[in-house]
């Protein structure tokens, strides 16, 4: 059933299970590792809102305003280790939501960033009235882009975004419609 953003953020999210993760929503007990694998440069200056240093008062304070966003705690299904964040949130569009994450080094080449973001892109399509989902990575993030293009998105420009850490910076804007994701999920591609 769909529900638009605002609904569904009124109602208590229930988690999302994959293969090998489950995404559920953050808790104020992940504040720790979340500030422990959220204080590393190299991954704040691929991101528009992250400071550097992280510390644990941001990593509690994003915990307690992030209620307006989707966001879902990154978690191994095996040991339940907080791995990151993955989530959309809302756009001035009411069928357009713009996705977003983050994992700790320590989990980077797995595929766990891959697995987190296709597992919130199939929500935001079965339980969102959304028609297309929007994405951005700075240019010189190559990792971030080969994630979106393994889940189906295509791109659609260059642009730039503030980064908090590294000021105005180039990046590459991705869209996924819900046309062409349902053609790759037919064939079984995302």
């Amino acid at each position: 059933m769909e529900q638009d953003f605002d609904s569904l953020l009124a109602d208590p999210l229930e988690p999302i299970a994959t293969r090998r993760l489950v995404l559920r929503p953050p808790v104020p007990a992940d504040a720790v590792a979340m500030a422990r694998l959220a204080n590393d440069r190299g991954i704040a200056t691929m991101m528009a809102r992250l400071p550097h240093p992280y510390e644990l008062h941001h990593a509690e304070s994003f915990l307690e305003t992030c209620d307006h966003e989707l966001v879902f705690a990154v978690t191994r299904r095996d040991d339940d280790a907080f791995m990151g964040l993955c989530g959309v949130r809302a756009t001035a569009k009411p069928s357009l939501v713009d996705l977003g994450y983050w994992i700790g080094r320590p989990f980077w080449g797995k595929g766990y960033t891959t697995e987190a973001a296709q597992a919130v892109i199939d929500f935001s399509f079965t339980r969102l009235d959304v028609e297309r989902v929007t994405a951005n990575c700075r240019a010189i993030n190559l990792a971030s882009r080969r994630v979106l293009e393994k889940c189906g998105f295509q791109h659609r420009g260059t642009g730039t975004f503030l980064s908090v850490v590294a000021g105005r910076v180039a990046s590459e804007d991705f869209n996924l419609d819900r046309r062409a994701w349902t053609a790759l999920k037919q064939w079984g591609r995302a």
